[in-house]
């Protein structure tokens, strides 16, 4: 009876609702890319997925900073012609700066000597990183009004595009530019799906007061760019850093077997965190408007969490090595070596990424900044330091990233008892919370 009641209350929860159909989607995207990525690996091989990799963050990083972070405000105003007010604000501001990474880069890598490829590169970074931005917009438009499938859809479509199209091209042996064209082609794909929701609101007449207000709510949600975007800047750059110190201290094909690693243990995060990431920040924020308790949902949401990231990761840290060598062929074996080595980091990366927009929800956007910066510190520190000691043979790369996983292991651990402690104390400070208990 209890197992029959419990699977009722599942179907009738609007959170259970939302995850699964954001996971349905979440999970076929990530399938297709997983089941041909055993392909996909014969056909480009570390190096190449080294250079893709400089390539890729350097968009993450324009992405990053293009809005000001004012995206991850859409969710939060109560009335939906100021979420879209702030929709607009960041598609102007990221003009603004997309236009601005143009002109750097031009400059930067044409001003002494101009080179066809380099400026085809520099228009695939400029062109993918505005389709990128406009789909995380419209990502957190569809999250307000609860448009879960076009979600779906939208990863779906990115998904198929961008793997359908590195197995046509590494079927031609292309290269690295084989893994940017279809990067550059499944982002502009994605993003089509939010054009019409901009446009039919754009429709609308701006003027004066709508000016003044979009002023309004940009001091509203400062702490966005102010706070959010720190953090968020800081990560980006910590990326691309460690980019260029693991291809310039030890080599591309050693940054290719890291960026491999690193993005088949991010699998559970993009195949179930995301979604619920995604569903917890719109539940949160209307908890937060309707003065509810947050903690029980937190601490519910981190055992789930938990539970579900002790399988796959356990799999990955004792068989690792032999796995990738298999699934993905032999060149690939050192970067299982690397994944049983980094497995609880990144099981700790799953449990709290999903719950990293709480502090934005509770403006403590400051003080998770700072943790953030801690844990990028380490990072760098130890990818920049340890060689030095520990040299740059197999050992030592080994001795460096063990170093580097359980630093990041006993950060996150804290970073998660300090999202509890803030939901906690918002519960404390909540005159409602003791209505909603006694209900």
């Amino acid at each position: 009876m209890l197992f029959k009641k419990t699977i009722q209350n599942a179907k009738k929860s609007d959170f259970l609702k939302s995850v699964s159909v954001l996971m349905t989607g979440t999970i076929l995207a990530q399938l297709i890319g997983y089941l041909l990525a055993p392909i996909i690996t014969r056909y480009f091989s570390p190096s190449e997925m080294g250079e893709f990799g400089l390539f890729q963050r350097i968009v993450v990083l324009i992405t990053t900073i293009a809005t000001a972070r004012y995206e991850l405000a859409i969710p939060l105003p109560k009335k939906h012609s100021d979420s879209f007010l702030i929709f607009r604000l960041s598609i102007r501001i990221a003009l603004i700066t997309i236009t601005i990474s143009f002109a750097f880069l031009s400059f930067y890598y044409l001003s002494n000597n101009f080179d066809l490829e380099r400026l085809i590169w520099i228009i695939c970074i400029c062109t993918t990183s505005f389709a990128l931005l406009f789909f995380n917009l419209g990502t957190n438009w569809s999250i307000r009004h609860q448009h879960f499938k076009k979600l779906t859809y939208s990863k779906i479509t990115n998904s198929f595009v961008l793997n359908g199209s590195r197995v046509i091209l590494g079927f031609f042996h292309s290269g690295k530019w084989g893994l940017i064209i279809s990067f550059v082609i499944s982002s502009i794909a994605a993003s089509f799906y939010f054009i019409p929701d901009y446009l039919s609101q754009s429709k609308e007449k701006l003027s004066t007061l709508t000016r003044k207000k979009t002023v309004v709510l940009a001091r509203i949600y400062k702490d966005f760019p102010l706070a959010n975007l720190p953090h968020a800047l800081s990560d980006s750059m910590k990326d691309l850093i460690i980019a260029v110190l693991l291809s310039t201290i030890f080599s591309e094909q050693l940054f290719g077997s890291f960026d491999h690693s690193y993005r088949m243990l991010r699998l559970p995060v993009m195949l179930i965190g995301v979604s619920m990431g995604q569903v917890f920040f719109n539940r949160i924020s209307a908890y937060k408007n309707q003065y509810k308790p947050l903690f029980p949902l937190v601490k519910r949401m981190l055992i789930n969490l938990i539970s579900l990231s002790v399988v796959p990761f356990g799999i990955i840290f004792f068989w690792g090595e032999e796995l990738f060598a298999i699934v993905f062929g032999e060149s690939w074996r050192f970067s299982g070596r690397l994944s049983e080595i980094m497995a609880p980091w990144l099981m700790l990366n799953f449990i709290t990424s999903p719950l990293s927009t709480l502090p934005l929800v509770l403006n403590r956007q400051r003080s998770f900044f700072v943790l953030g910066i801690t844990l990028s510190v380490f990072q760098l520190l130890g990818f920049w330091y340890l060689p030095k000691i520990y040299g740059t043979n197999e050992a030592g790369i080994e001795t460096v990233f063990q170093f580097v996983t359980w630093s990041q292991v006993a950060l996150s651990s804290f970073i998660a008892l300090y999202l509890l402690w803030i939901a906690k104390k918002s519960d404390v400070s909540n005159p409602l919370n003791a209505i909603f208990k006694s209900k």
